[in-house]
């Protein structure tokens, strides 16, 4: 035996309110998410997208609810914007630390990577021969800048760099009373020891024939000072954790930095590439989290990290607010096919008909 109960009116006011709300959630969000596009050029143009969204959202939803199956269609695409819209918002203000953090670790093994491809160059050995040259600079600098001054270590290392180079540079005649005097001398040795590695990358270079081995010279030696300058802030980055508003992204220094980075390493890698004839390096243009809070960088980060849960967390999060909570309201109390023609008042067509299911 069939019986027939009608869904409580403060149920259907409440499933309503609830729609409502998310909605306002939605708008809300969605307004944060369009920020960052600055729409018409003003800071308030973002509200005025999300709410044209929103009053159409309504419309299509309430004429869904009321049996216009077509508005279904409509109200989903105005759900999908606020889906996208969202998840611009959530997506970098929840993950933005944690992307900044991946980025710095990527850069970082880029660094390397980086350095240690050096030796494709040429297969002579001279890159790496270079790389000997400035360690052995530094210890006779160190040499020289110590109390020892210009000893016997000190010549031994200029030695063993002589005999890389073939160059014919003498030890200093006099060792260094005193720190100022010590200190000149390291300063004179520091500009001809650089002059003596740059003769060396020159001539082997050229014996190569490899073109512009001047610029392949800057190339290697920018190189080495980006790997010197930016592995320890990197390795900053990577441990910190405190949060990164989006409002400062623009202005954040860690980002900052990393730009900074990957701008230097493509100056010095394009000048290897010229010089070499071949793409050893590609160019990484921009760091990628200095695009944090647009829709472009958010979709992409979210394909990349699919596989992610905190990624799942925040488009299951999105997908509840602006689809699945209006969407199970509309199944419960939507009009049914059997109430079409029955007469109904103005408060049943902006929030339904009461609906009527078996028991």
């Amino acid at each position: 035996m069939k019986t027939k109960q009608q869904i409580p009116p403060i149920v259907r006011i409440g499933a309503v309110v609830l729609s409502l709300t998310t909605f306002a959630v939605g708008f809300w969000h969605s307004h944060l998410g369009l920020k960052e596009m600055r729409p018409f050029e003003s800071d308030y143009g973002s509200i005025f997208i999300a709410l044209i969204i929103l009053m159409l959202l309504l419309i299509c939803y309430f004429f869904a609810v009321s049996g216009k199956k077509i508005a279904l269609v409509f109200y989903l695409a105005c759900a999908g914007f606020f889906i996208v819209f969202n998840l611009n918002y959530f997506y970098p203000s929840y993950l933005g630390r944690q992307l900044v953090k991946e980025e710095a670790i990527a850069l970082n093994d880029t660094l390397h990577t980086f350095t240690h491809r050096i030796n494709m160059i040429d297969n002579s050995g001279t890159i790496s021969n270079v790389s000997k040259l400035y360690t052995l600079k530094d210890q006779i600098l160190d040499e020289v800048k110590g109390q020892a001054g210009f000893g016997p270590r000190a010549a031994d290392y200029l030695n063993q760099f002589n005999a890389i180079t073939g160059g014919q540079l003498k030890k200093n005649l006099v060792v260094g009373s005193t720190q100022e005097e010590r200190d000149q001398i390291a300063k004179r040795y520091s500009d001809l020891l650089d002059a003596e590695i740059r003769n060396y990358v020159v001539q082997q270079v050229a014996a190569g024939n490899v073109s512009n081995a001047d610029k392949l010279y800057t190339g290697i030696q920018e190189l080495e000072v980006v790997n010197e300058n930016y592995s320890l802030l990197l390795k900053e980055i990577i441990a910190d954790d405190s949060r990164i508003p989006l409002e400062a992204v623009k202005t954040h220094p860690q980002i900052n930095t990393m730009q900074n980075l990957v701008t230097s390493l493509d100056d010095a890698t394009i000048k290897i590439n010229e010089a070499s004839g071949k793409e050893i390096y590609p160019r990484l243009k921009e760091a990628k989290t200095r695009n944090l809070g647009r829709i472009a960088h958010t979709l992409s980060s979210i394909w990349e990290r699919i596989g992610h849960i905190d990624t799942w967390a925040m488009i299951l999060l999105c997908l509840f607010i602006d689809l699945i909570v209006p969407l199970a309201v509309y199944i419960l109390i939507r009009r049914k096919d059997d109430d079409e023609g029955e007469k109904i008042t103005l408060w049943e067509q902006l929030f339904g008909k009461n609906r009527n299911f078996n028991k």
